[in-house]
Protein backbone atom coordinates (compact mmCIF):
# COMPACT_ATOMS: atom_id res chain seq x y z
CA UNK A 1 0.00 0.00 0.00
CA UNK A 2 3.00 2.59 1.11
CA UNK A 3 4.86 1.71 -2.13
CA UNK A 4 0.97 2.45 -4.27
CA UNK A 5 1.09 6.08 -2.56
CA UNK A 6 4.42 6.62 -3.03
CA UNK A 7 4.73 6.17 -6.74
CA UNK A 8 0.93 6.22 -8.27
CA UNK A 9 0.32 9.85 -7.47
CA UNK A 10 2.64 12.30 -9.95
CA UNK A 11 5.10 9.59 -12.09
CA UNK A 12 5.85 12.68 -14.16
CA UNK A 13 6.19 15.09 -11.40
CA UNK A 14 8.78 12.79 -9.35
CA UNK A 15 11.07 12.35 -12.54
CA UNK A 16 10.71 16.28 -13.48
CA UNK A 17 12.30 17.34 -9.85
CA UNK A 18 14.50 14.46 -10.37
CA UNK A 19 16.23 16.25 -13.36
CA UNK A 20 15.07 19.51 -12.32
CA UNK A 21 17.12 19.77 -9.32
CA UNK A 22 20.68 19.04 -10.63
CA UNK A 23 20.02 21.63 -13.80
CA UNK A 24 18.71 24.50 -11.27
CA UNK A 25 22.00 24.30 -8.97
CA UNK A 26 24.15 24.24 -12.86
CA UNK A 27 21.82 26.98 -13.47
CA UNK A 28 22.66 28.88 -9.93
CA UNK A 29 26.65 27.89 -10.34
CA UNK A 30 26.53 29.34 -14.08
CA UNK A 31 24.88 32.40 -13.08
CA UNK A 32 27.43 32.94 -10.13
CA UNK A 33 30.33 32.69 -13.07
CA UNK A 34 28.88 35.18 -14.74
CA UNK A 35 27.92 37.82 -12.11
CA UNK A 36 31.73 37.17 -11.12
CA UNK A 37 33.37 37.35 -14.23
CA UNK A 38 31.03 40.62 -15.15
CA UNK A 39 32.32 41.98 -11.75
CA UNK A 40 35.88 41.66 -12.48
CA UNK A 41 35.83 43.16 -15.92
Amino acid sequence: MSDHHFEGHFPEEAEQNEIGGPVLFALMILGTIVLLIWAAS
